[in-house]
């Protein structure tokens, strides 16, 4: 799908955050007065290089170094391209480094929902792309001995609503009747229980194919992977301008210029921090995910929650997320504020709504707090399309984008190859500018109310 575009320079004001800017979430995350979340605190740092000076040529530019422009870079070197990743910060600075490191083989929507509003033949192959994404993770992981943790302890989704428990029990009925895929259950509410160390949930879908990673550890292990065979990830390098013709896109940096056959833009969330995304800042909505974890839990705690140390993403309107890291620590995250500012208002509220769920961990510090920005979408699905003939990008991951990113970096990468993909309503979908975009935050404000009214409820 291409968006219309003139041709004409496209202006990039690109902003660059230093270490105490507070109105741009977790480009200052603390613990105690270090600016450092838990996953900056246990993983090494990645060396940096140098920035862009001068010019330089290649095949395709790649701008951002998350989840999806590693991906691609990864996936061109395989298939024998040359590319060059710019990051006006460092791999994994966004939320590929700042999310809770969760795996899930599903989209937003139960596949009954997808199937009703795409068809069912778009279902199914949405349902493959899911599992894909997981294992080219896996695969991606293998491959370059990325040390971040992988594992699938399986994904739990637990529900408080009777209208939930109905969908996620369609939608077993469906992946058994439609494919022939009778792995993910129901559980009950004591199985929940016993599962997760909580009673405030009624029922629970589980998934044992998902999984989790120490996302950034993995971004920093890819970019070194990448920079041993060959790809220049150059750091610290904010695109002040680009422009493209029918033969190659040209970008400007401060202090340098690159010239390439291709460009990717892959900035998700942050889209909107620079112009280079003018065409696609106002097709989604940055959503501020905020995190907690907690000081390393007693064992007596420690031996009630997550046995089984699966990784949890409930199914409320304002949803919680939660699993066990480093051994003994809880990671607990949800929904930020409406703005982009961070606020100890913000992880006050996510230690009530942890001690709601867990009583157990009611006086437990909290250690590291942290946020980062995911994109949200009108019909609750990634993105993949051209702006024109040679600017491509994926976008809008809806807080799937751990395994969704690196399937759809690879998917891009064969699309910069000439080869077509074939991703459904992901590619089909008209991508509109949503109505009202300058009223986002206000609108925000609102659903969060309502949403926390509504989840009060339960």
């Amino acid at each position: 799908m291409a968006l219309t575009s003139s041709g004409r320079a496209h202006r990039v004001a690109s902003r660059i955050f230093a270490s105490g800017v507070t109105d741009e979430p977790g480009s200052e995350v603390r613990k105690g007065n270090a600016a450092i979340s838990y996953w900056a605190a246990t993983t090494s740092k990645f060396d940096r290089g140098s920035s862009l000076t001068g010019d330089v040529e290649t095949d395709v530019a790649i701008i951002g170094a998350g989840f999806t422009g590693l991906s691609v870079a990864y996936h061109l070197k395989q298939a024998g391209r040359d590319c060059v990743v710019l990051d006006a910060h460092e791999p994994g600075w966004g939320a590929s480094g700042r999310n809770g490191g969760i795996a899930v083989p599903r989209f937003k929507k139960t596949y009954p929902e997808l199937a009703k509003k795409y068809g069912e033949d778009i279902a199914i192959g949405l349902y493959r792309v899911a599992h894909d994404a997981v294992d080219t993770l896996e695969q991606v992981i293998a491959q370059n001995d990325i040390a971040c943790g992988f594992a699938r302890h399986g994904h739990i989704t637990p529900v408080v609503f009777e209208a939930d428990i109905k969908r996620f029990e369609q939608d077993v009925r469906w992946l058994g009747r439609t494919i022939g895929d009778t792995t993910p259950e129901m559980l009950g509410s004591q199985e929940v229980l016993r599962r997760t160390g909580s009673s405030f949930y009624k029922d629970g879908y589980f998934e044992p194919r998902g999984g989790g990673i120490h996302p950034l550890a993995y971004c920093r292990g890819l970019a070194s992977a990448l920079v041993r065979q060959g790809v220049p990830i150059i750091c610290d390098t904010p695109i002040l301008s680009w422009r493209s013709d029918s033969s190659a896109v040209v970008l400007e940096g401060v202090c340098g210029r690159v010239k390439a056959r291709a460009l990717v833009i892959a900035t998700n969330g942050y889209t909107d921090l620079s112009e280079a995304g003018e065409l696609l800042k106002r097709r989604i909505v940055p959503v501020v995910s905020s995190i907690i974890a907690t000081e390393p839990l007693p064992e007596k705690i420690l031996n009630e929650l997550l046995p089984g140390r699966n990784v949890v993403t409930d199914a409320k309107r304002l949803t919680n997320y939660f699993r066990l890291i480093g051994g003994s620590r809880m990671l607990f995250g949800g929904r930020g504020g409406a703005s982009n500012r961070e606020s100890p208002k913000i992880y006050k509220r996510l230690a009530r709504d942890m001690v709601a769920i867990f009583p157990q961990l009611r006086g437990i510090r909290c250690d590291y707090t942290w946020s980062g920005r995911v994109a949200v979408t009108l019909d609750s699905l990634p993105h993949l399309g051209r702006i024109d003939r040679n600017v491509h990008y994926a976008i809008g991951y809806n807080g799937r984008g751990v395994a969704l990113a690196c399937y759809l970096g690879k998917m891009l990468a064969r699309a910069v190859c000439g080869e077509s993909a074939e991703l459904g309503p992901i590619c089909s979908n008209p991508f509109k500018e949503i109505p009202f975009y300058a009223l986002r935050i206000p609108a925000k404000r609102i659903a969060i109310t309502c949403y926390r009214i509504l989840d009060r409820l339960k």
